[in-house]
């Protein structure tokens, strides 16, 4: 297992391993690269960090943001939405789900990814359904070391929803199928059905 992803894992083992102890992990957070931030209704956000460029001065279009949610409550909650505070956006694959005492992010690939980052800390805000939002400042981390054995972002911004399927169109230069003609009654009689005569 990649030196990153032990972090990960071991940082939510940790958290929901206190939680369940009863430890006040409010004032105690665990050391790693990222951010960790406390908030309520139960969700814990640890190594929180955007990963940038190997060379800090030229920043990539898109940063994918890591970090391990944790739910150490009794009822389940969902991630929304992520928004950048002084410009730039953060897009989700989708709504993500927060089981109670099941760390979400422990993989190697992204929570999100984001665009239009300036600086080496950027605030952000977590907002939930089923608990308030929680706002953190977390670092960029050049691509260098064992950050650079991460997933690098998606060539283009994933997208919540997959759009709806559209017919093809036809190429350029051909003509749209015309519909069946329907007989009027009229014209040169079709051929006649066995056994049948014409008058």
């Amino acid at each position: 297992m990649r030196p990153i992803v032990s972090v990960m894992v071991a940082v939510a083992l940790a958290a929901t391993g206190c939680a369940k102890l009863g430890i006040d992990t409010v004032q105690w957070h665990p050391q790693n690269d990222g951010t960790n931030a406390d908030g309520r209704g139960g969700v814990r956000v640890r190594n929180a960090f955007l990963l940038g460029g190997a060379d800090p001065a030229k920043p990539p279009a898109q940063f994918p943001l890591y970090g391990v949610l944790v739910n150490a409550g009794d009822k389940p909650l969902q991630l929304e939405r992520i928004t950048v505070e002084g410009g730039g956006s953060v897009r989700l694959p989708g709504p993500i789900a927060l089981p109670p005492d099941q760390p979400v992010g422990t993989g190697e690939q992204p929570l999100a990814t984001a665009s239009g980052i300036r600086g080496g800390a950027v605030p952000l805000t977590f907002s939930f359904r089923g608990a308030p939002p929680i706002r953190v400042t977390v670092p960029v981390k050049p691509r260098t070391g064992h950050f650079a054995r991460l997933a690098p972002a998606p060539a283009g911004p994933p997208s919540p929803t997959s759009p709806a399927t559209a017919p093809p169109s036809p190429a350029p230069g051909t003509a749209s199928p015309s519909p069946a003609p329907t007989s009027t009654g009229t014209g040169a009689p079709g051929p006649r059905e066995p056994g049948v005569t014409t008058p």
